[in-house]
């Protein structure tokens, strides 16, 4: 026969499915209650059932191998109308269940009894039901115990949304100490029972061996007794125990607070503890249930994630946070100092926002590879303030995956390096260019020779070094001054480059000597025809403050790898040809070897 829905059918199941059980998967904890209760009850079979809309679901089950059957065929339907346990003696004999499809057919159900599952809102979910292939009765003793694991499984449905039934559990718990010692044992949370003088009653293994009482009688005895069978470590919270107990008593409620255990060990546990007072009904202390749940974890997490959080808002670097898809979620005030952007206009949207231009595709594109492949990059970018300037900025992006290895964010780094880069630029420049004529300096000719004289070797091709003297030099800068004579080095350094190829090197090694590397030789005759270039503008008259002022230059000129092997050697071979053309009578150029002569002694 066919139970009928309860009256408050629409809301027992609103209640099912707020406990969020259905289709869970299996838990040890429930296992060993339908385990417990096929052997308290010496029953083949035993099930933890949910009663559906349309099904009965088992959570746990023993003895059947089933997940779920139709709730016209459920026992169990007919149990959640009543309040206490529903036992059927044989099912053949009750004009219920004499031709249910259960009774007829496998599992062929002769004998049944099972305790409704009620919520403290008085709704019936489900029961926990033990069955038999023969007729049969339970002991009283046997009754209580199927009742009192109903009540559990309750207490376990409610704690996982909140503790505001505990009161009436725990009382139940109470009267069935014995039957529930093994559950509670099971429970890696610390669960223990006080009486009303603060006597520790029951404890479960949890509790025991995070105060080290293993082996320990405890029961009887109060917190201080406790402390004289255990480390000494424990002594000063075992007396904070003695305050959060009377604070509890007190509030005449349940009551939470945070407790920090030393460990002999070294270190400490934090737990979020509940303390709930039991009264009896004269108003006198009952007892008191004492749950903690170890937080340490939690507590460090929290801890690493304000420190996190700290960095974030205070880090002089600009953070900014994207997710999987590459939108920005979160920026730092770092970031808004830098950029200029508020967080609430650029949350939402993509990085690619703040794109200067001066990186291609083939850059981003190189970036995006190395950072999916390796999962991190790091270099310098172009980007644009809200105000439109253009900035550097030091780059460093790594990729954030979840506990599943998917991609979750982008977390981006940096810093504007901009007026460092200025100041790199200019130390180097310094370093490396003639102050008056900005050409490259004795350093960086000396540098760049070598690296053409490289070019040279692996291309097969020649390269040729011209060494220049301006002639009288010395004559112009007494006679007019060094103001003149900086204007005329200045514009000889102009007239030199602009006979000689952008890829060729012009350089100032001091005073009125010049160099020029001229690369990629192929035809010796062009080298003849720069140094002729150099010759005819150098000997064009200088306009210096108002006045026409003739100069000429000697030029010395070596080739690689002909004339020298290395760097030293082929500016000697080159300086020794410029004194050839000094010989010679000036505003000429020789090519090394030439026909040796004693240098002139001036200019």
């Amino acid at each position: 026969m066919k139970a009928p829905f309860p009256e408050n059918e629409q809301e027992r199941l609103e209640a099912l499915l707020s406990y969020d059980i259905l289709d869970t998967d299996p838990e040890a904890e429930f296992d060993g209650m339908v385990q417990l209760a096929s052997s308290i009850c010496e029953a083949p079979i035993a099930v933890i059932s949910l009663v559906d809309r349309d099904r009965q679901w088992f959570k746990a089950i023993v003895g059947l191998d089933a997940k779920e059957t139709s709730r016209d065929l459920a026992f169990c339907a007919h149990t959640i109308l009543q309040d206490d346990v529903m036992v059927v003696a044989d099912a053949l004999q009750d004009p219920r269940f004499h031709d249910n499809g259960l009774v007829t057919a496998d599992p062929k159900i002769r004998f049944y009894a099972g305790a409704p599952l009620i919520t403290s809102g008085g709704h019936a979910l489900g029961t926990i039901c033990v069955i038999d292939r023969v007729p049969r009765e339970l002991k009283s003793d046997q009754l209580l115990a199927l009742k009192a694991l109903a009540n559990h499984i309750v207490t376990q449905f409610e704690l996982r949304q909140s503790h505001r039934t505990i009161n009436r559990h725990l009382r139940e718990l109470h009267q069935t100490q014995q039957v529930l010692s093994t559950l509670i044992n099971a429970s890696p949370d610390f669960i223990c029972f006080k009486d009303g003088e603060g006597r520790w009653q029951t404890a479960n293994k949890s509790g025991l061996q995070l105060f080290h009482l293993d082996g320990v009688d405890y029961r009887g005895k109060t917190d201080l007794e406790l402390a004289e069978h255990t480390h000494p470590i424990y002594e000063d919270a075992f007396r904070e125990c003695l305050v959060s107990d009377n604070l509890a008593w007190q509030a005449n409620s349940l009551s939470r607070l945070e407790e920090i255990i030393p460990l002999p060990e070294g270190g400490t546990r934090s737990f979020d503890t509940y303390k709930i007072p039991l009264f009896n009904e004269d108003g006198s202390r009952q007892g008191l249930v004492v749950l903690g749940r170890d937080i340490t974890a939690r507590k460090e997490m929290e801890d690493r994630l304000r420190l996190a959080a700290s960095i974030f808002e205070h880090s002089s670097e600009a953070m900014l946070i994207t997710d999987a898809e590459n939108n920005i979620i979160n920026v730092n005030p770092a970031f808004t100092q830098i950029t200029g952007y508020r967080a609430d206009e650029v949350i939402g949207q993509n990085p690619r926002m703040f794109s200067s231009g001066r990186q291609d595709k083939a850059f981003y594109r190189d970036m995006w590879r190395s950072l999916n492949k390796i999962g991190y990059w790091q270099g310098e970018v172009w980007n644009r303030r809200k105000s439109g300037e253009v900035f550097i900025e030091w780059l460093t992006i790594n990729l954030v995956f979840d506990a599943e290895g998917k991609l979750s964010h982008h977390i981006a780094f940096f810093s504007d390096i901009t007026e460092k880069k200025k100041a790199d630029e200019l130390i180097w420049n310094h370093a490396n260019f003639d102050h008056l004529t900005q050409l490259p300096n004795r350093r960086l000719f000396r540098d760049r020779l070598e690296q053409e004289m490289k070019k040279s070797e692996r291309a097969k091709l020649g390269m040729a070094l011209l060494f220049i003297d301006l002639d009288r030099f010395k004559e112009v800068n007494d006679s007019l001054g060094h103001d003149a004579g900086d204007a005329l080095l200045v514009e000889a350094a102009q007239r030199i480059s602009d006979c000689v190829r952008e890829s060729d090197t012009v350089a100032r090694l001091g005073g009125d000597e010049f160099t020029v590397i001229l690369s990629r030789i192929t035809d010796a005759s062009h080298v003849d025809r720069v140094a002729r270039d150099i010759i005819r503008m150098l000997s064009t008259p200088f306009m210096l403050h108002g006045m026409s002022v003739s100069s000429s230059a000697s030029i010395g000129i070596t080739f690689y790898p002909d004339d020298g092997k290395g760097a030293g050697e082929l500016i000697k071979n080159a300086d020794q040809a410029m004194y050839s053309a000094k010989n010679k009578g000036r505003n000429c150029h020789c090519y090394y070897p030439a026909v040796t002569a004693l240098p002139v002694t001036d200019n």
